[in-house]
């Protein structure tokens, strides 16, 4: 099992897909991504045509798990996944504070590639669901969070998926 694999053909290819869709928008944002290599080769390939400039910003990295025991890994998820919030492990409320503490400081407007348990995290804390995990995002989904003067004015969900957990 690689610790960090890359996307696979298909996911470059919805990753493409996904920046010709955006492709109008995409030179008004602040792009950044998790250092995990698909986030990495997401965002290389959705601003493939122009190459934009983005930062790398480990804020955005998956689920610290690094203590938990590979063959114990999805068990911990599933657990992880429907845990009331005050009963998280530290490291991963603190993980998750801090995602909400950029989302909290964010000025202006981000395409940010990620994953699963970020945009979970985030989703949750805007919707104030008391469990990490709300929704299923698809891979190269869109989620959008618009946020005015520290408000969420509206939440568009990326397509749902059950999605499978590769480890």
């Amino acid at each position: 099992m690689h610790p960090d694999p890359g996307l696979s053909e298909l996911g470059h290819e919805q990753a493409k897909d996904a920046g010709r869709l955006m492709k109008e928008k995409i030179s008004s944002y602040q792009l950044l991504s998790s250092p995990k290599k698909r986030a990495v080769e997401t965002m290389e390939a959705m601003s493939e045509e122009k190459k934009y400039n983005f930062q790398i910003d480990s804020i955005f990295t998956e689920i610290p798990s690094s203590k938990i025991n590979d063959k114990q890994k999805q068990e911990w998820l599933k657990e992880i996944f429907i845990a009331p919030i005050e009963t998280l492990p530290k490291d991963v409320k603190e993980w998750r504070n801090n995602l909400i503490s950029w989302l909290k400081n964010a000025d202006g407007n981000f395409i940010v590639t990620t994953h699963f348990m970020v945009i979970n995290s985030l989703v949750s804390y805007i919707t104030k669901n008391n469990k990490i995990s709300c929704f299923h995002p698809d891979y190269v989904s869109r989620t959008e969070i618009f946020i005015k003067d520290g408000e969420l004015t509206q939440l568009i969900l990326g397509d749902d998926k059950k999605t499978v957990i590769n480890l």
